[in-house]
């Protein structure tokens, strides 16, 4: 099998059938591909949309998107993984045909993006960049940005119950690549959505804990990955941990919540 497909979802009914459309219609020979559901708790429509579909259904109780894809992970059979969110949707019906021909053997195929801003659609990738330079400064960790050999996740996981859990994940699994591609076809249609866990505007004190909790761990990879520590240095240097600390204190001496006022 090709590929696995892995959907976390919670409370995304609204959106879940233009996901699974999109993935069900595409004109790849359906039996290259699976396609694992991980309902993480969901208390709206979304099981019962699930079931017009041949999916296989996987569930975890709020570990949040990090804790669904690890279900996934452990359970996907495909050679290469991707990991598609559930209020969002593949953007052409042929994009899985023409990844499966553009894939020789590579580790990592990087992926483009589409979402609405205000002139339109605009295509996001982080395309020409080196690996180190992905490493070092690339804007896309979103896991979704990228096709992943299962192979190089066997001993790579999210972190379960936190926010920004696909920067550390998307970031070791760059430090494992020996060989990557660029895929020139839009991918994913991205969607905003308010509320959702990475597309609303809040930034509280968990968010601020849980990404300095996401910086620790890139301080980990430069002990495990030596090769790659000036790269991951720079990284952690323009990620204002000063600043994110200092944020911190105040609002738990002063109750005041400037996380969204001073980041922008």
């Amino acid at each position: 099998m090709r590929f696995s497909i892995i959907i976390p979802n919670y409370n995304k009914g609204e959106y879940l059938k233009e996901c699974l459309d999109s993935v069900f219609g595409q004109t790849l020979d359906p039996t290259k591909y699976e396609v694992l559901l991980i309902d993480d708790g969901s208390t709206d429509q979304s099981l019962e949309i699930v079931q017009d579909y041949d999916v296989k259904l996987f569930h975890t109780n709020r570990k949040m998107p990090g804790g669904a894809r690890n279900k996934g992970i452990e359970n996907a059979q495909g050679e290469y993984i991707i990991f598609l969110d559930s209020d969002d949707y593949l953007y052409r019906n042929d994009v899985l045909e023409k990844l499966d021909q553009h894939i020789t053997d590579e580790d990592i195929i990087n992926l483009s993006l589409v979402k609405q801003c205000r002139k339109g659609v605009k295509e996001i990738n982080d395309f020409g960049l080196s690996l180190v330079e992905k490493i070092e400064k690339s804007p896309l960790l979103g896991c979704p940005t990228k096709c992943f050999k299962r192979e190089i996740l066997q001993q790579i996981r999210f972190l379960e119950g936190c926010y920004y859990e696909d920067m550390s994940f998307t970031l070791e699994a760059l430090c494992h690549v020996k060989k990557e591609t660029d895929f020139h076809e839009p991918f994913i249609f991205y969607r905003f959505v308010p509320g959702s866990i990475t597309k609303t505007k809040e930034i509280s004190a968990k968010k601020m804990t849980d990404m300095l909790i996401q910086i620790a761990r890139f301080y980990y990879f430069c002990d495990q990955y030596p090769e790659y520590s000036s790269s991951l240095i720079k990284r952690i240097q323009n990620t204002r941990i000063k600043d994110r600390i200092d944020i911190l204190n105040q609002y738990f001496e002063t109750g005041y919540n400037a996380f969204f006022d001073y980041f922008q």
